[in-house]
């Protein structure tokens, strides 16, 4: 993915932090998927029957993505359903349950704390080291700034830190303004709760790695990004 800005292309932080492959908590993410898939159908099978037992591990490999559709699905839809928030003060309506759950999730954390939004959505562009990102949101959260990213995942992963790290480098870097807290919000689709995680501590170490995958990103390949200095470098 790209973002582009002034007819130049922008790789995201999503697809830089990507090079190095989805790592071991996805693989046996996807790995479960198949064994609940199997699990699920085992009622179908009869003794000797190879033939539905092969079609089905046929089908157990591909329905991690089934799952990671769904779970996209439902992930933009809370993420709408909370800007819609933050802009009007309403709370919106939705038919999917998992995203009902999700977003009574953030309500709850909000209830808890004392919260002031300031900004939601918003587009990030590093213009010196040539990368882009969109933030979920920029808060005063308990007297304290942050930049903030709203998850539905079932728990918190390694990339989350650099990912925030990126997106606070490139926030700063566009408004000269010095935000030092990052943070992430968990919200459970399934159970409806919310878990709040400060990635501020180490922060600085986890951009690092991540100028350092950025720099893999440039030199690994040819980039097809339009008018990107850094792109045609590798030429």
């Amino acid at each position: 993915m790209a973002y582009t800005k002034d007819e130049i292309d922008y790789p995201s932080v999503t697809t830089i932090l990507g090079v190095l492959g989805k790592g071991d908590a996805l693989n046996y993410w996807a790995a479960g998927c198949a064994v609940e898939f199997i699990r699920s159908h085992l009622d179908i099978i009869h003794e000797n029957d190879n033939h539905k037992i092969n079609d089905m591990m046929s089908m157990a490999k591909k329905a991690f993505k089934e799952v990671s559709g769904e779970a996209l699905t439902v992930g933009s839809i809370v993420h709408d359903m909370i800007e819609q928030y933050i802009k009007t003060g309403k709370a919106p309506d939705t038919d999917n349950d998992q995203a009902q759950n999700g977003f009574l999730a953030f309500l709850e954390w909000e209830s808890k704390n004392h919260v002031r939004w300031i900004q939601s959505e918003l587009d990030l562009f590093h213009e010196g080291l040539l990368y882009a990102g969109r933030t979920d949101a920029i808060a005063e959260v308990n007297g304290h700034l942050y930049l903030i990213d709203f998850k539905t995942s079932k728990g918190f992963y390694d990339d989350y830190k650099k990912q925030l790290a990126a997106y606070r480098e490139a926030y700063n870097y566009s408004f000269g303004y010095s935000i030092e807290n990052i943070g992430c919000l968990r919200l459970d689709k399934d159970t409806g709760e919310c878990e709040w995680k400060d990635y501020t501590k180490g922060a600085d170490k986890a951009f690092d790695a991540f100028t350092s995958l950025l720099g893999f990103y440039y030199k690994d390949k040819k980039r097809r990004l339009n008018n990107n200095p850094r792109a045609k470098e590798q030429y």
